[in-house]
């Protein structure tokens, strides 16, 4: 009962994602830019790069001439910008617009890039980061920072696997993978 109970929710929260991923609207873009200022291009563009080691491994045997590697590579701008549309769900889910303007403003500030670069704060900078974290939005990041986590895990695991499964697709299109 309990498994049927989990199929159904989890199918039900992917149709509710599917269609939520084909619309972007200003709330949308306000946390895209907002994961913009907190760094999470870099991580996507890293995690990016991290599918063609896996691809290499699993495909050394075909010997694929470096140009290949490197044209699957192109679209790096249009992908990063995929999981950022399908990443800010995750704030999404737990943030209102008010919370995310909030954050853009912490984020956008000296003390916000110097406390999500873990550098060492100034005392003018921990006064700032202190006082953000009294802040509603600030409370609301430190109650939900988990659970966003967990959203964003999951959409990261998911993105990464759908273009590893895209890239050797391309791979098999281009005729490098055959026997």
């Amino acid at each position: 009962m309990i498994r049927k109970m989990r199929a159904f929710i989890l199918t039900v929260f992917c149709i509710s994602q599917g269609v939520l991923w084909g619309q972007t609207d200003d709330f949308h873009r306000e946390i895209m830019d907002m994961m913009a200022l907190k760094g999470d291009e870099v991580t996507a563009s890293v995690s990016f790069h991290d599918v063609f080691p896996k691809l290499q491994r699993n495909f050394a045997r075909k010997k694929i001439e470096p140009e290949v590697w490197q044209e699957l590579q192109q679209d790096e701008a249009q992908q990063v910008q995929e999981y950022v549309t399908q990443g800010a769900f995750a704030y999404r889910q737990f943030l209102n617009r008010d919370d995310v303007a909030s954050l853009t403003n912490f984020y956008a500030s000296d003390a916000g890039q110097n406390y999500l670069m873990q550098q060492e704060l100034s005392a003018k900078d921990q006064k700032a980061v202190n006082q953000f974290f009294k802040t509603q939005a600030g409370l609301k990041l430190i109650e939900k920072r988990d659970s966003i986590a967990l959203a964003l895990d999951q959409i990261k695991k998911d993105w990464s696997e759908t273009l590893f499964k895209k890239k050797m697709r391309q791979l098999i299109k281009g005729g490098h993978l055959k026997n």
